[in-house]
């Protein structure tokens, strides 16, 4: 099995994921030659990275299924409760398993307290104290499956997040109290969980679903999920919280060029990532003694040349997906996971334009040093600077939605396997210290080793957020679990919302002993000294072994230092 080339921390090796990974690489290999020149020269010289390559023309990305509308109501009435209830989760594994198998990202579940009291509601089941415990058993089956089983594409779980805590119903909040307990009280580490905080819902001590979000909170302290969508941060305020959701790896598909802004039943259709340090290493070389005035200029001159060939090779896969049948996604047909029926629709291109097309990118931090020689969280000026090209880029990025009518976004890219295939591919051009610790800073964020504190480090990052439409992060580290330390939490998310901040989460080592069961943060067990030692660590939205990690995210996490 070395043959696999490990491309993130999910993999595993298998007879089937080695055949996958041998037959994806092939697939790749073709469709990159099969491409325009500009497109697989860009790609191969690192300039850019074109996501999924062996999905392309192929299928989406990731989709944020409605559960409701498609649900086979019909089929499960009529039997017990108990039953029934063992359907919803039956039902659920299916759409986890086909969407897994027609696309290429992840799923998630948008409103899950919502939707589980809409179906739970509609199917008229009692929820006494006997059905409940049924439900909490199938709902704690259905998560560690997904945290256990390694069916996709023979190798990896399904990446899967759910998105809750705005349900005030009494079955929205038990759903909800229960994902959260379950999760807190295992040893799981998927699915992933995100939060959304919003005032009048959650937010305050006289909200009514304020004890969940005490509880998201110490959960968050013991496990590191969930992570917190920010509804009240300014300029989320004008996106309806009730139809907006994440995905794991931080993609927010929203805004709607041909009707409602909502996620519910929409994809990320394609992306592609841009390397900005290499357009800072190429001005270097070519012009050493310019100005950083004129340097600046450079850089947006040459950055939209690059953006220009991404935004055309987004189309070109765009326009080739749009020319599949709807019977190539027989699971969205079959569940009307989409909000349009796929088999009514004249062409796939009717629900596609309605999806998002992302340009993403990861090392700005690297970008703004290489330009001035300073890193940009160490000034006011470089932090401007650094502000001004990310404006630059979301300009940019509206000028295409505008110009050509698509919903063009700007992702600041988690970059898990590009972290470190971006340097490895420049270094072979330049040699530098930000190459030689062996990955880029994702996104806009500030060194992993800045050593700010936790309010200085969202302040920093905050306003960067309203220009990545796309999707965007900031983490916070902490030196080890905060348990005893809730508070800190609920403080740095109060920072957060009023630094504009989209999307929060907390790391910090998670270290579990396989010989005892002791969890912690140590070298040797500090509770029976053995060295069997699983080190839980966040990577790219979700959480992994470490021991599984890429190349690149090993070293960045090797050089990670605590913000409290």
């Amino acid at each position: 099995m070395k043959s696999i080339d490990y491309r993130h921390a999910a993999q595993r090796k298998t007879l089937v994921g080695y055949v996958y990974s041998e037959g994806s690489n092939y697939i790749k290999k073709k469709i990159l030659d099969s491409l325009d020149d500009k497109f697989s020269l860009a790609h191969h010289e690192g300039r850019i990275h074109i996501h999924d390559l062996e999905a392309y023309g192929e299928s989406y990305n990731c989709l944020t299924p409605d559960l409701v509308k498609g649900f086979p109501y019909d089929q499960v009435k009529g039997t017990s409760d108990i039953s029934i209830i063992m359907e919803i989760f039956y039902y659920l594994k299916k759409i986890v398993i086909g969407l897994g198998n027609e696309q290429s990202g992840g799923i998630g579940f948008g409103n899950f307290d919502w939707d589980m009291n809409d179906i739970i509601t509609k199917l008229d089941i009692d929820l006494n104290e006997k059905t409940r415990k049924i439900f909490e058993k199938n709902l704690d089956l259905f998560m560690r499956w997904n945290h256990e089983a390694r069916d996709r594409c023979g190798q990896v779980q399904y990446y899967l997040t759910f998105n809750l805590g705005l349900s005030t119903t009494e079955i929205g909040r038990f759903v909800t109290k229960s994902v959260l307990t379950l999760f807190m009280n295992s040893d799981y580490i998927h699915p992933n969980i995100i939060f959304k905080v919003k005032e009048g819902v959650n937010r305050n001590e006289v909200d009514k679903n304020y004890d969940l979000f005490e509880l998201a909170k110490k959960c968050t302290a013991k496990k590191m999920i969930p992570t917190y969508y920010l509804a009240d941060s300014e300029h989320n305020q004008k996106i309806d919280s009730y139809k907006i959701s994440l995905m794991g790896c931080r993609s927010k598909v929203y805004q709607n060029q041909y009707g409602e802004d909502t996620t519910i039943g929409k994809s990320n259709i394609v992306y592609t990532s841009i390397n900005l340090p290499r357009i800072a290493f190429d001005i270097n070389k070519e012009f050493p003694d310019l100005n950083l005035e004129k340097k600046l200029e450079l850089y947006e001159k040459k950055w939209k040349k690059l953006a220009d060939i991404v935004k055309d090779q987004l189309f070109d896969r765009f326009y080739k997906i749009c020319k599949l049948k709807c019977d190539d996604f027989p699971t969205n047909q079959q569940y009307k996971l989409i909000f349009k029926d796929i088999t009514k629709l004249d062409n796939l291109e009717d629900y596609f334009k309605h999806g998002t097309l992302a340009i993403g990118f990861i090392g700005l931090s690297e970008t703004i040093e290489l330009l001035t020689g300073k890193k940009y969280f160490l000034s006011e000026e470089n932090h401007t600077i650094a502000l001004n090209l990310v404006k630059m880029m979301r300009d940019t990025i509206d000028e295409y939605r505008a110009k050509y009518n698509y919903n063009f976004s700007l992702l600041g890219t988690s970059g898990e396997y590009i972290s470190g295939r971006f340097p490895e591919l420049d270094s072979k051009y330049y040699s530098h210290q930000v190459i030689k610790k062996g990955f880029y800073t994702n996104s806009f964020h500030v060194d992993v080793n800045s050593g700010l504190n936790p309010f200085d480090k969202i302040s920093y990052e905050g306003p960067f957020h309203k220009y990545c439409n796309g999707g965007c992060i900031t983490y916070l580290e902490f030196r080890s679990a905060p348990l005893n330390n809730v508070e800190a939490i609920s403080e740095l998310i109060e920072y957060a919302i009023k630094s504009d901040v989209n999307y929060l989460g907390f790391n910090y080592p998670l270290d579990i002993c396989l010989d005892c069961g002791n969890k912690g943060t140590y070298d040797h067990c500090d509770k029976c000294g053995s060295d069997n030692i699983k080190r839980i660590r966040r990577v790219s939205g979700y959480l992994e072994d470490f021991t599984f990690f890429t190349s690149g995210k090993q070293a960045e996490v090797a050089h990670r230092t605590p913000n409290i």
